[in-house]
């Protein structure tokens, strides 16, 4: 079924791709070079589609705990206007104590609405936003550079291994790496024009952004200061329209404040009949810090390479190929050489605004403790445009030949594909951060027949196995703060279900998470075991 709806809204995206991008053109050369690039990105576009959506709800396999965190969320969003601990649309979630950006539930949410609660629903908003900033990606290099580097761009984005691994699931900072690139299609709108409804756009998108990821409370403000400062100083921004810009993203980023100021014991905590801003369990302001920056200095080789999560990268593949970072290097010079050049002729470009961004990510990355590429992941917003540049100077300049390029990115994604699409499936479900819900309702539902006392869901792997039974229960938030027992920020016990082992008892059943972390002790009591893919019952 999966398939087959990712088929039909391949066609239907095609469709419209044709009707937006074919223009008249009178003259047969342009009419001929028109066609190609028109034929040529629709095709281009329907692949990345067809690559985000097929087998969507299967591959990842499971749902990522984080995943799971912001799907019941959302499922109590969309059907009881609470999140989990019944706060009324908070501004940050609580999720496990430490907290969760909220744009992806509220997106979820919104789309249960319409929407059946599955693990497809759960992935359309990184699709969604995924493919939608691809689109404006190309544009503003289309603007800038022209159609031959809007199409080298456009199957870059199709090849990539990162452009398809970070948005086939539903982790929320994530959505950073898009909503940056919708930020900058804005600026470019807004510094071409000079239009204030488009400085007003970019403080709406940028506002917005800090919704996606935390690191964007000190990545967006260094990033505004340095690029609005230096327009100003050249003249080429005014201070009206720096003030359209700033109002929406002003209103939009208090309640960010008020949250900061309520979870460093500022001011008490904020709840009100339609918005909340709750108190967290822990805060992890303490993840920054400028003595990890010596700690840091492998970050790149994880940037391109990867950081020890399957899910995020392969190490076979990295996350842009290896063989890109030689582009990437030259790339990046040439961006360098051409911001120096901006500076020097007092304009702005997009090419110096692409560096700063480029830097202000880098900076504050540096200073994360363990970042890893999913932190990082706006970072690759400048890596993608870097490895463009690189190509751009090489084929249009230094006239060498683009078709062995292309041939190597055709080989190493049809082995990447093969991968992920192939052996992937069979692997990620082995790692701890993932489980398939499926699974869990069929384990529960077995469990609920037997008719027992008391229902053991564990999870040796991970702190929080809760939110797979209630998510697989979808049990209403009500219910889950009347019955939650807590020991700390860990959930222990929800009326009949447990989820920390005290007691081995032949009147219980034990449903293990993972069947590998089955405890030793259990083989030697007289259960029998049902197994429900990696999920086995005890009882």
């Amino acid at each position: 079924m999966i398939n087959v709806l990712s088929i039909l809204f391949t066609l239907f995206v095609s469709g419209l791709l044709l009707l937006f991008i074919r223009k008249p053109v009178t003259e047969s050369r342009d009419f001929k070079n028109q066609k190609i690039y028109c034929y040529g990105m629709t095709f281009l576009a329907c692949t990345l589609v067809f690559l985000l959506t097929i087998e969507l709800g299967h591959i990842p396999v499971g749902l990522h705990v984080d995943e799971a965190g912001m799907a019941y969320d959302a499922l109590s969003l969309a059907r009881f206007k609470v999140d989990r601990f019944l706060y009324v649309n908070p501004v940050y979630f609580i999720n496990f104590g430490g907290g969760q950006n909220a744009l992806y539930t509220y997106l979820t949410s919104f789309l249960l609405h319409f929407l059946n609660f599955n693990t497809t629903t759960i992935r359309l908003p990184a699709v969604f936003l995924a493919f939608l900033s691809s689109f404006c990606f190309v544009r503003i290099v289309k603007k800038e550079k022209g159609k031959k580097a809007a199409m080298i761009l456009m199957f870059l984005l199709c090849v990539l291994p990162f452009m398809i691994m970070h948005a086939r699931w539903g982790l929320e900072s994530y959505l950073f790496f898009p909503m940056s690139i919708l930020s900058f299609f804005c600026l470019q709108k807004a510094f071409m024009y000079h239009k204030k409804r488009w400085f007003f756009a970019s403080g709406c998108s940028l506002g917005i952004t800090l919704y996606t990821y935390a690191v964007t409370y000190l990545i967006l403000p260094i990033f505004l200061l340095i690029f609005f400062l230096y327009a100003l100083i050249r003249k080429q921004v005014s201070i009206k329209e720096c003030f359209c810009l700033g109002i929406p993203l002003f209103f939009l980023a208090l309640p960010l404040i008020l949250m900061l100021l309520v979870n460093n014991g500022i001011i008490p905590e904020i709840t009100t009949p339609w918005l909340s801003i709750p108190k967290l369990f822990f805060y992890r302001g303490s993840e920054f810090s400028l003595a990890n920056i010596l700690k840091n200095w492998n970050l790149f080789g994880i940037l391109f390479s990867q950081d020890g999560l399957i899910y995020n990268a392969f190490s076979e593949f990295g996350t842009l190929y290896y063989f890109s970072i030689p582009l990437c290097l030259y790339g990046f010079v040439l961006t360098c050489q051409k911001g120096w050049q901006t500076i020097k002729e007092h304009k702005v470009s997009l090419d110096l605004a692409v560096l700063i961004f480029f830097l202000s990510v880098l900076l504050v990355t540096l200073t994360l403790d363990g970042p890893n590429i999913n932190r990082a992941n706006a970072i690759y917003f400048p890596l993608i445009y870097f490895i463009l540049i690189g190509i751009l100077e090489l084929v249009l300049k230094k006239s060498f030949t683009i078709y062995p390029l292309v041939f190597m990115y055709l080989i190493f994604f049809c082995l990447f594909s093969y991968t992920y699409f192939v052996r992937y499936p069979n692997t990620v479900h082995d790692t701890y951060f993932f489980v398939t819900e499926e699974n869990v309702a069929d384990a529960l539902s077995f469990a609920s027949q037997l008719d027992a006392s008391k229902i053991y869901v564990l999870d040796e792997g991970y702190h929080q196995p809760y939110i797979y039974t209630v998510l697989a229960l979808e049990m209403d938030p009500y219910t889950f703060n009347e019955q939650r027992v807590m020991d700390g920020v860990d959930v222990v016990e929800i009326g009949k279900y447990h989820f920390r082992l005290d007691e081995i008892d032949e009147e219980n059943v034990y449903i293990f998470l993972k069947s590998e972390q089955v405890p030793l002790e259990m083989v030697e009591y007289d259960f029998q075991t049902m197994n429900f893919g990696s999920v086995v019952v005890y009882y």
